[in-house]
């Protein structure tokens, strides 16, 4: 039971949001991350981090996707700054640093979505789409052409590791 209306950290006994924000807490996660990949799950850590309003990975993002990926993630999504930053691999892992701002207010904004396609006999990733939308007036729609190859292009400067062709499908370079 919450006793204000902001959103509490979680405690062994008591409900709330898994924080990572001290290395005691990260830590926690990567042994759980650890612990499922070692057990031969496809392991997707979504983790709210970021800098709000910024398009540019922050240090703390840049040290926690390290240790989840090397902790054994098969994909890391992040959000919270409300933009699209960029998409990214350490090593293998890809990291899709922020989603932007899929459904959150009247402000208009560039969003998108992924769709991650898994080879269905050896659970690897077998495809990533960069799927382009515009999140307006609490709606978020299907990006226009025009929207689509300004929001790719966007991306592709953004992620410079990465191609992304004009379908929006993301290769490592």
């Amino acid at each position: 039971r919450m006793s204000n209306p902001d959103t509490v950290g979680a405690t062994e006994s008591e409900p709330g949001v898994f924080r990572c924000v001290s290395d005691s807490e990260i830590n926690r996660l990567t042994e759980a991350v650890r612990k499922s990949s070692d057990e031969g799950c496809f392991v997707i850590v979504c983790i709210h981090w970021g800098t709000e309003g910024s398009e540019n990975v922050d240090s703390w993002q840049l040290k926690q996707g390290k240790m989840i990926a090397e902790a054994g993630a098969d994909l890391i999504i992040g959000n919270h700054p409300h933009v699209l930053e960029r998409l990214d691999y350490i090593g293998d892992t890809p990291v899709i640093y922020s989603l932007g701002n899929y459904l959150f207010n009247s402000k208009t904004l560039d969003t998108c979505i992924y769709q991650v396609t898994l080879d269905a006999e050896t659970s690897d990733i077998k495809s990533i789409r960069f799927i382009p939308a515009i999140q307006s007036g609490c709606r978020t729609t299907a990006a226009s052409e025009a929207e689509e190859k300004r929001i790719i292009s966007h991306m592709r400067e953004l992620s410079p590791d990465v191609s992304i062709d004009d379908d929006g499908y993301v290769t490592y370079k």
